[in-house]
């Protein structure tokens, strides 16, 4: 016995066989009982739904000689000749192939003619395949009928059929079936017919027919010729977590097993469209009654983890990639391209990949950041202007105890002081460094009581000292004479000042180098000439230096006050002699020395002599005899 295949084996018969069709299967039997049956109908579906089927019940329904309340009887001579495909009451034309005009005027000739039967049925598959000329030829007969005559149109483009033939027909929409629908109709064919199958079957052929009854029984048929399911759904799912996970090997690496074995690039992206149409549905929270319960799980979850955002841009990108596939010179690459731009947004430019990076960081996804190579050198700190002791001596351990016992230590201020626990912590880090035992801590310093108003001494010659000229200023220099007000020295009195040995000594060992860097390259060039007058009398070289000194005046009054503890007031001279006695000091750049201001007379500048041989001079002089040709 010649095998047939289960689409054909169990194509319904009655009405009653139909499944997920009851809007139908209600409106023709409800029609063929009350004796309503219309010249034309259209039925539009998905493929595989059972649009011819549901028209040839119709027809055994309008010819049997016994029919019960919209079914046929099945036994007599109409129903079975119906079923075996050779009654003379049904016309099968398949409009793909005979859509020209010429088909159509033949099958009106015949339309006038009768038959052994109740009524001539003409059923029209994939009407919408009909030439303009040839829909436009069916239209009267369409319209008017011979009473005996009854059209049914399939088709599974509705919006291609002319809307002048929609008109004329009562039209139906036939509906995909649910996966419950689908799965009972499977286990009822391996029930019936004795199949053996693998476990897990019921669940691949329901999502291969994805709703559709034929598609459902090929895939069934398949598996029980194999033996075994097909592993197309272990790339479909590689490829969605590859999405799922940005993994883009994953998913470069299941497009290959995939055309390895035989799976177009194509069809491979087709299919996973379709996947991703799942996935879309499930994060829309639509309907997903047509897919097993595993599957629906299965989409749910990668729904969840992609996002809408995500699966949309997914499906966009991968329809982009599909336009120009058959012109590609490798059908693989477009598949590829569009995996790695979804895989790796920051591969991608265009909005929608910002849209995306932008989505996942709302949605507290991290985004995968590329490996930072770390700079083995660390940043310079910036290079701070003053120096309390505590940094200084940070920054040089081996010399902290030193520096710290040659120069007092002085108060800060509270904004500057460091926290306890950061002085406690450079304390040890220190002591670590320089192998010494840990210092008690010091007590607490008393406040220093404040000096007496200071009363400005009258004028008097001051004694010159011996190896130094004292230069009274010019008239540019009188705000340096001037006495130095009580607000500027603080009041202290020449008692309370430190000697000009002191000054000395603390000025190089310290107080310049604490100095900022403009005011350090600017008194540099000078020295401490003696201490009268309420104040410390320094000299520089020459009055425009001495000037630009006055500028930096308080950064050193500042500085020897933090150093010896008390107001020192400072009092700025000319002295020639300062630039060459001045202390050289390591690390401190030395001024250049200022030249004296003077007016330029411009009545006395003279031209500068003519330079030496030209080029061309100097080309004569190389290439004797040789004539200069003027280009102009």
């Amino acid at each position: 016995m010649t095998y047939q295949s289960l689409y054909r084996r169990y194509r319904p018969q009655r009405f009653a066989e139909l499944r997920g069709q009851e809007h139908l299967v209600r409106a023709l039997q409800h029609a063929l009982v009350h004796d309503t049956v219309g010249h034309a109908y259209l039925f539009s579906g998905p493929r595989g739904t059972g649009k011819t089927s549901t028209a040839r019940i119709l027809a055994k329904v309008l010819n049997c000689a016994d029919p019960h309340d919209g079914e046929p009887c099945g036994v007599c001579d109409s129903c079975i000749s119906i079923e075996q495909g050779s009654s003379f009451d049904v016309h099968e034309l398949d409009a793909a192939s005979n859509n020209g005009v010429e088909a159509i005027r033949d099958l009106i000739a015949k339309t006038a003619m009768g038959t052994p039967g109740r009524t001539k049925v003409y059923i029209l598959d994939e009407v919408h395949m009909l030439s303009t000329a040839a829909s436009n030829a069916l239209l009267k007969t369409l319209e008017e009928p011979p009473p005996h005559v009854v059209f049914v149109l399939a088709t599974t483009d509705p919006q291609k059929v002319m809307p002048t033939i929609r008109s004329r027909t009562q039209h139906y929409e036939v509906h995909l079936l649910s996966a419950d629908e689908l799965t009972a109709l499977a286990e009822f064919i391996i029930d019936d017919a004795g199949l053996e199958v693998p476990q897990g079957a019921v669940d691949y052929v329901v999502r291969v027919g994805a709703g559709s009854a034929r598609d459902m029984e090929s895939a069934l048929d398949q598996v029980t010729a194999a033996g075994s399911i097909p592993d197309d759904a272990d790339a479909l799912d590689e490829l969605v977590e590859a999405l799922c996970e940005r993994d883009t090997g994953r998913g470069l690496i299941a497009v290959d097993a995939a055309i390895a074995g035989g799976r177009g690039p194509r069809v491979l992206g087709e299919l996973l469209i379709g996947r991703l149409r799942d996935v879309f549905l499930a994060s829309m929270h639509a309907d997903l009654s047509r897919l097993p319960d595993r599957d629906r799980e299965r989409v749910t979850d990668q729904a969840a983890r992609l996002g809408p955002a995500a699966t949309t841009r997914a499906l966009e990108v991968l329809g982009e990639a599909f336009v120009g596939i058959q012109d590609a010179p490798d059908q693989r690459i477009p598949l590829e391209v569009a995996l790695v731009r979804l895989t790796r947004p920051e591969a991608d430019t265009s909005l929608a990949a910002l849209a995306d990076r932008i989505t996942r960081l709302e949605r507290g996804v991290p985004p995968v950041a590329p490996p930072v190579t770390p700079n083995p050198r660390p940043a310079a700190a910036p290079r701070a202007e003053q120096t309390t002791p505590e940094v200084a001596e940070a920054a040089n351990p081996a010399d902290g105890p030193v520096a710290e016992a040659e120069a007092p230590s002085v108060e800060p201020s509270v904004d500057e002081r460091p926290a306890s626990g950061a002085r406690e912590a450079l304390q040890a880090k220190k002591q670590a460094r320089s192998g010494t035992t840990p210092r008690p801590p010091a007590a607490p310093r008393q406040p220093s009581t404040p000096a007496p108003p200071f009363t400005p001494p009258t004028a008097a010659p001051r004694p010159a000292q011996a190896g130094v000229a004292v230069t009274e200023p010019g008239p540019t220099s009188e705000a340096a004479e001037q006495p130095v007000p009580a607000a500027a020295t603080g009041g202290a009195a020449a008692g309370d000042l430190p000697t000009r040995d002191e000054l000395t000594l603390a000025w190089g060992d310290a107080v310049l180098a604490s100095l900022p860097s403009r005011s350090k390259a600017f008194f540099a060039g000078g020295r401490f000439l003696d201490v009268s007058g309420g104040a410390a009398v320094f000299g520089l070289p020459n009055a425009p230096h001495m000037q630009r000194c006055e500028k930096g005046r308080p950064d050193v009054e500042a500085a020897l006050s933090a150093h010896f503890g008390r107001t020192v007031p400072l009092r700025l001279v000319v002295d020639p002699d300062a630039g060459a006695a001045a202390p050289a000091l390591t690390g401190v750049p030395t001024p250049t020395p200022v030249a004296e201001e003077h007016e330029i007379d411009l009545a006395e500048l003279t031209d500068a002599p003519e330079a030496g041989a030209t080029s061309v001079d100097r080309v004569r002089e190389l290439f004797p005899g040789a004539e200069l040709v003027d280009p102009g």
